[in-house]
């Protein structure tokens, strides 16, 4: 089908055509067939088939009709991603939002967009402070659809799709998944059309790696040298072939130590202009803020080699990437986190480990994440083919393998919705968003989320009952002639934070104020994802909890938990102390990217620490508010005055408080050679402290 055939605009097509794109796949064709025709689909086909340019016709045609469209992702650097590419389509007049993070803020000026790019989780937190919104809706675009079946994040995304369908029952939604075996009965449940395709533009060879052979699921072989990394040739042959890699570890350590060994392999084949080009990233990598990573990445870097896990700074990661798009960098091994991540495809990728651990010990990666993961092989554009390798160390094993996750099915989708925790919030956002006012109006609720599709409604009578019983318990909650939420429940819900974790702050209100008690006491919450504290530090971590009156015992949470809060506490109070980065991540064996997320979850949870407070007339909410500024910025309380300046930071404020100017009045003083003489701060900079101050 060439894109002429569409029904919209020739400019519109112009700027597919300008990319390349001419025409569309069989199942695009018979996608954009039903979108036409105002239809809601879901698409299961494999990664990298082309599935997002079904999303941007949906969203073209509605703008052409005049109606308005929501792109929800699972992740930030997704939505970064199809904002960026959204962003094409302005010069046409539509208006483009960027919406994630910040649950707290008001979401109404959201209907002047024409498109919003949202995660799912703001999503669900404008539908709680602003639930008319989905009336302004004529298209929802559902970017991984199948991560329903996700334990963390499938029971906002099913929330949010259910809670549209409720309020607008005239959304046509477009649901982009990759091949799921259930992929029929999500169709059915959407009451839209079910395009399936086994289809993929770059045709992908799959293999296991074993005794220095690589046995295909055609039943072909390719015979490799031996190497003392195992890997080592096939990752040389791959590039002098003029491909790239991706290569998945389980572990953060793997990923550094695997990159190391192969510097030397990948470095070799470089050429001189690319060796330059990465010299200058590296170059760069060095000149920011260091990191207990800077060193190491910059040097990798100059190899044409990196590894990428949560542990980078978002700036290195960047790099990274972009290196990697660029051609520069041949080799990324990786965590699991960037198979979930931004579209990065490679000519070869290779699964190298297929076990992770749970909590309790080493399990099997479901098929899904292999097959998302070895989905990523073969660049549209740019490769013939694309190769996905798994690795085994027997041949028992590598038969595993083939039969599991290459000739395998996927695992089905199933709801998560039933979690408990899951539905504490959810349960509780229902009724503070008047979308029920008794436990009956919950349960027709739920009878048409996917769980009610998938499983008989009775089987959740009873957690709902349990779950209402317990809201009204604590105060979140009345139930009289029609249950209503008291204005703490509807606090909470609005805060976007898990009833439990108010009772767990309440516990705090009860004390005198103690700034690591609060620390801690968020920590403990279930909001928050702590760091795991090692066995080696666990006497040190209880002496510090003798040195402070907790709210959360010892008892009253799980022991990892406990611990846990104790360290990621430990963690924020240096931060909030000025201790420089680098002494924190080394200390307490974590990395630049893991900091900064607790940072950004307590703040978050500080905030509404300090938002339930005013609810329930907490004497020192003030100092919370205060305590919550220290550690969004990392200072000690003098620098609050100045931190907030644009352009200053942590270290420069230091500097600036150092040599005098202790406040904006004192800085109003200063003139632009005063501040460039202080160390750290150039003249574009002082220029922009002193007009800042000014204005």
């Amino acid at each position: 089908m060439d894109l002429s055939d569409l029904p919209l605009p020739v400019e519109f097509i112009d700027v597919f055509r300008s990319e390349g794109i001419e025409s569309l796949y069989e199942y695009q064709k018979v996608s954009v067939e039903h979108v036409f025709r105002g239809k809601s689909i879901v698409v299961s086909v494999p990664t990298a088939s082309g599935k997002t340019m079904l999303g941007y016709l949906a969203i073209l045609r509605a703008f052409n009709l005049g109606l308005k469209s929501i792109y929800i992702v699972p992740l930030r650097a997704l939505a970064m991603e199809k904002y960026e590419d959204l962003k094409r389509f302005e010069k046409f007049g539509m208006k483009i939002a960027l919406a994630m993070g910040d649950y707290d803020s008001p979401s109404g000026f959201l209907k002047y967009y024409d498109v919003v790019v949202a995660t799912s989780e703001k999503m669900d937190s404008i539908l709680r402070h602003n639930p008319d919104y989905a009336y302004e809706l004529g298209v929802v675009i559902v970017d991984e659809v199948h991560l329903l079946g996700e334990e963390s994040r499938g029971p906002t995304l099913e929330m949010v799709i259910s809670k549209l369908r409720a309020m607008n029952p005239d959304i046509q939604f477009i649901a982009l998944s990759a091949t799921i075996k259930n992929s029929q009965e999500l169709a059915s449940w959407l009451n839209a059309e079910h395009v399936y395709s086994e289809f993929r533009p770059v045709p992908l060879k799959m293999g296991v790696f074993y005794d220095d052979k690589i046995l295909y699921h055609d039943g072909t072989e390719e015979k490799m040298k031996k190497d003392t990394i195992i890997v080592g040739h096939l990752v040389q042959d791959r590039i002098q072939k003029g491909g790239q890699l991706l290569i998945f570890v389980n572990r953060r350590k793997s990923a550094e130590s695997l990159a190391i060994k192969l510097q030397n392999k990948v470095a070799m084949l470089l050429e001189d202009e690319e060796r330059e080009k990465l010299e200058k990233i590296a170059k760069e990598i060095d000149e920011e803020e260091y990191t207990i990573y800077s060193e190491k990445i910059a040097k990798l870097l100059m190899h044409g080699v990196a590894f990428h896990h949560a542990g980078l700074s978002n700036s290195q990661r960047k790099k990274v990437e972009e290196a990697f798009k660029n051609k520069l960098v041949k080799v990324i091994v990786a965590t699991p986190t960037l198979a979930a991540g931004i579209n990065l495809p490679s000519r070869t990728v290779i699964v190298r480990d297929l076990t992770r651990y749970d909590g309790f010990g080493s399990v099997y990666i479901p098929v899904m994440e292999v097959k998302q993961m070895l989905g990523r092989a073969g660049r549209p554009k740019y490769d013939r083919y694309g190769e996905g390798i798994l690795c085994a160390n027997s041949e028992k094993k590598a038969e595993v393998f083939m039969e599991k996750y290459i000739l395998g099915d996927t695992e089905e989708i199933k709801s998560q919705l039933s979690n408990e925790r899951a539905l504490r919030v959810h349960v509780l956002s229902l009724i503070a968003s008047d979308m029920a006012s008794s436990r009956e109006d919950v349960m027709k609720f739920f009878e048409n989320t996917f769980y009610g599709y998938q499983m008989p409604i009775d089987s959740l009578r009873g957690k709902v009952d349990r779950i209402v019983d317990f809201l009204e318990e604590y105060g979140f909650i009345e139930e009289r002639k029609f249950i209503a939420a008291t204005p703490l429940g509807k606090r909470v819900s609005d805060l976007y934070i898990d009833p439990e974790s108010a009772i767990i702050f309440k516990k705090c209100y009860e004390m005198d104020f103690d700034e690591f008690c609060v620390l801690h006491t968020i920590c403990a919450a279930p909001d928050m994802r702590v760091i795991r504290a090692k066995r080696k530090e666990m006497e040190n971590l209880y002496g510090l909890s003798m040195l402070h009156d907790l709210a959360i015992g010892e008892f009253e949470v799980s022991p990892e938990r406990y611990f846990g809060a104790l360290k990621t506490a430990a963690v924020l109070r240096e931060w909030m102390s000025e201790t420089p980065q680098d002494n924190i991540v080394e200390k307490y064996d974590i990395g630049p990217g893991d900091l900064h997320a607790i940072v950004e979850l307590a703040d978050w949870l500080l905030y509404g620490f300090a938002e339930i407070g005013k609810v329930l007339r907490y004497p020192h909410y003030r100092e919370v508010e205060k305590l919550e500024l220290r550690v969004k910025f990392g200072v000690s309380e003098e620098l609050l005055s100045i931190i907030k300046l644009k352009g200053v930071g942590r270290v420069r404020a230091r500097r600036l408080y150092d040599h005098g100017y202790t406040s904006i009045e004192e800085l109003k003083k200063a003139k632009v050679e005063d501040l460039k003489s202080i160390p750290g701060i150039g003249e574009r900079l002082a220029r922009e402290i002193v007009r800042q101050v000014h204005s």
